[in-house]
């Protein structure tokens, strides 16, 4: 435990791997969060009372968050959260770094039940569209999960899927000019389009949602009548989304552990550097208030098939609005012995978290 004048302790909260789980980081994140929203309440103070109600209490919520942390601490020093007050909305960089957790934790049982019942393979699917602004993206999110349903009723895909997760992320180009990094990921994209690094970005403050998908399928799946080609998974995006044109589609086999897959698709609906954007606060302004309203009141994951069984059977918590505290993210977390419990403060003038 790091110390200061052997008075203050900070609180470092490592996994039995050495790894650090920073709070403090994703604290400041919150608090930059709740900032932002406290200026779009005052922007609709005097013209929208609906909206400076609803953006009051995302404020207060967002800045109480995670602001005491209790631990319990076993002999060998093993510490395990055992209450906290979490705000549960959909852009707290707290919560989503919890519920990130509790997903991986929770897909990751699921697939060791379903591997002990019988063995099988499976895929990595991304389902995308072309990108959206801002007046688009809620629409566009209701289309998708219509979409979604639809896909998963073609008797092709039912055939082959006897489970699956289902994640959505929403990606957002705060970038106005096209990055040396920008090029290098997407070179050939820029050189049909005729552009070159430090020219307008094409897709600035545009909007990518899309679906990370984990199917489970038969282990005969890869040599079977049933397999799908590329193009037929593009195909059948395409027709559920009633698009005119072929969308981007990623479909591979997850090899070895699957634990990389279950990494990839437990990510946050939104990552907090697109719309905390510090240098540009109009911006993460307008950014936040389109996330929010478009994500407020919807299932940002589901589980189907087999997948949902089990779900159902290990009798787990709601994924998105379920327990964050006892979140169950690694096996080395058990406690065991005697044990103790440690406060910790969020400590505004050190920025930390502080034992109190």
């Amino acid at each position: 435990m790091e110390q200061l004048n052997n008075q203050v302790e900070f609180l470092e909260d490592k996994s039995s791997s050495g790894k650090i789980r920073d709070w403090s980081r994703k604290k400041k994140r919150n608090l930059k969060l709740s900032e932002i929203y406290m200026m779009i309440k005052e922007s609709y103070r005097k013209i929208h009372s609906e909206k400076f109600n609803r953006f009051l209490n995302r404020e207060e919520r967002s800045r109480m968050c995670a602001t005491v942390l209790q631990f319990k601490k076993d002999t060998e020093r093993k510490r395990k959260l055992h209450q906290a007050y979490f705000c549960q909305l959909r852009l707290c960089p707290v919560c989503n770094w919890r519920r990130s957790l509790k997903i991986f934790s929770q897909v990751s049982k699921i697939i060791q039940a379903i591997e002990q019942d019988v063995e099988h393979a499976y895929l990595f699917l991304t389902l995308t569209q072309k990108n959206v602004n801002a007046e688009e993206l809620d629409q566009t999110l209701d289309e998708m999960m219509k979409a979604w349903n639809r896909f998963l009723g073609y008797k092709k895909v039912k055939d082959v899927v006897k489970g699956s997760y289902r994640g959505l992320e929403i990606t957002y180009d705060k970038n106005s000019k096209i990055t040396k990094n920008m090029y290098q990921q997407k070179k050939d994209y820029y050189k049909r389009l005729g552009l070159k690094v430090g020219d307008e970005n094409p897709n600035f403050d545009m909007y990518h949602p899309h679906f990370h998908v984990l199917i489970v399928v038969d282990k005969s799946y890869f040599k079977s009548r049933k397999y799908l080609k590329h193009e037929e998974w593009q195909e059948l995006w395409s027709k559920a989304m009633r698009l005119d044109y072929l969308p981007q589609v990623n479909i591979k086999k997850v090899k070895g552990n699957s634990a990389e897959a279950v990494a990839e698709v437990a990510k946050y609906s939104a990552k907090d550097s697109d719309y905390v954007i510090e240098k540009n606060i109009d911006l993460s302004m307008s950014v936040v208030e389109t996330l929010d309203y478009a994500l407020q009141r919807r299932r940002l994951v589901s589980f189907s098939g087999i997948m949902k069984e089990w779900h159902k059977k290990l009798n787990l918590d709601d994924t998105e609005d379920g327990d964050l505290v006892h979140i169950d993210s690694e096996k080395d977390e058990e406690l065991e012995g005697e044990m103790t419990l440690e406060t910790y403060a969020w400590n505004v003038g050190y920025m930390n978290y502080v034992r109190v």
